[in-house]
């Protein structure tokens, strides 16, 4: 091969690595993973989506529990929550299931398809 169709072939590998890291970083962003709080007293424990633009949040406010209706217009406090037992549940689900490959793979792809049809 002559010097022009190496530079050439560099050029075109160099090119795909670039487009893939754009593509991978703009998909993890779409997910939510690299994102650091700087909330020092709040913290999500979980979240259910109940539909588009709606879900039922579990939210941790200083030294309290509380579940959150979130909807695109408002967001209303639907109960306190006793904070032992979701720290049990917590304990009781990571006991008794371990997080496979697969599962992993299922909840990464729900999350992609959720943040691709916000709809």
């Amino acid at each position: 091969m002559n010097a022009v169709a190496v530079f050439l072939n560099f050029l075109w590998a160099l090119a795909l690595v670039v487009a893939l890291a754009y593509l991978a970083a703009r998909l993890l962003k779409k997910i939510g993973w690299g994102k650091v709080s700087q909330a020092q007293y709040l913290q999500q424990i979980d979240y259910l989506p109940m539909g588009p633009k709606r879900g039922i949040a579990l939210v941790q406010i200083a030294d309290k529990t509380v579940a959150l209706g979130i909807t695109d217009q408002t967001i209303s406090l639907l109960m306190e929550v006793n904070e032992d037992a979701v720290t049990r549940q917590a304990r009781e689900k990571t006991v008794l299931h371990e997080t496979s490959l697969s599962q992993f793979a299922e909840e990464l792809w729900r999350k992609i398809r959720h943040t691709e049809n916000p709809s």
